[in-house]
This record gives C-alpha cells, structure tokens and sequence, in this order.
C-alpha cells in the first residue's frame, strides 16, 4: 500500500508594517535544507527587487513572481518541505484553498501578511486564511510616535494612482493611540 504523505500546516504570520514578519519568512526559508524550499512573492510587490523577496533592512531570498494564488500551485514539485509565501494580502481570495492545498500535500506553507489594512479593516481573505490556519502568529512594531507597541499601518504620504504598495518612505507603525486611516477613501 502506497504511503499517504503526511499532513502539512498552514501558519500566518501577520501584523503591521515593520514588525519583522519578512524577516522571519525569511529566516524560516533558510532554515529549510536546500532542494526542500519554494518562496513566492506577488508580482505587484515591487518595492525592493523584482524577483526576491526582501525585508526592509535588505535581507534578501529569491522568489517565484506570481500574480495569482492558484499559479503557486503550477510551480510546486510536491517535494517541498517548507513553502513561503510573501505579502498574503495582495494575493487574491483562493489563497485560503491554495495554501489547504499545499497543506494537504505535505508542506510547511507559511503566509506573511499585513493585518488590518491601512484603514484598519481586515483583508477579507485574510480572515479566511486565519480561519483555516493551524497557527496565526501576532507581531508588532514600535510606534514610530510613542514607542509603544504598534498593530496599524500608518500612511505617510498621499496615495497616487491607486498605488498603495511603498516602504518606509510611505509608512510607519503606529498604535492605536497615534493611527488615523488616510483621507483617501477605501482601496481594496
């Protein structure tokens, strides 16, 4: 009888801007024996490199450029141990059935993502991906104010073009006390 291959999980690791969940994907993708890693980086993330995925202090890990959840399913082998999945929150609403998927066959698949959105709303596939996941992982950031412990996503400058991707030019974390949502009406 043929073996089944064992259950994976499904871990997020969510939070606001600047609170080192890149940099743990990254440190987890490193970790893995090489051979056993896939990473994928959405295509609109183009804030740092076009083709790794890269924390704000330059770490770097190459990536698949991927526009929508379901391609990840194209590039994997089966035979990944450890599957890392940049900025959740761009990634359309199969990303929970993708990453069950990728479970189901085994792997370690986890999703870095900002929680809540600049607004301070969830990502509605976000919530999804949390409800299925086997562990959410919290982190937070020094409000750039206070120092106190951050959860939002401040926005600094004015958002042209529809284009809400940016770094440190662009954001901040905040917590609550220091937050307000941009005068520019809600971007899905």
């Amino acid at each position: 009888m043929a073996s089944r291959p064992a259950r994976g999980t499904v871990e997020v690791i969510c939070g606001c801007m600047f609170a080192g969940k890149t940099v743990e994907l990254l440190r987890r993708l490193r970790a893995c024996p090489e051979g056993q890693v896939r990473a994928f980086k959405h295509r609109r993330d183009d804030r740092y490199s076009e083709t790794d995925i890269v924390s704000h202090n330059g770490d770097r890990f190459p990536a698949r450029l991927v526009t929508k959840a379901g391609e990840i399913l194209q590039h994997v082998q089966g035979h990944e141990a450890l599957i890392g999945i940049d900025e959740g929150h761009f990634y359309d609403a199969s990303l929970p059935d993708v990453c069950r998927q990728l479970a189901a066959g085994g792997a370690e698949v986890v999703v870095t993502t900002l929680d809540p959105d600049s607004w301070g709303r969830p990502f509605a596939h976000i919530e999804q991906l949390k409800a299925v996941a086997d562990r959410v992982t919290k982190m937070w950031a020094a409000c750039a104010v206070c120092g106190h412990p951050a959860d939002c996503n401040q926005r600094t400058t004015p958002i042209q073009d529809g284009n809400i991707v940016g770094g440190p030019e662009a954001f901040e974390p905040r917590c609550r006390a220091h937050w307000a949502a941009p005068p520019e009406p809600h971007i899905a």
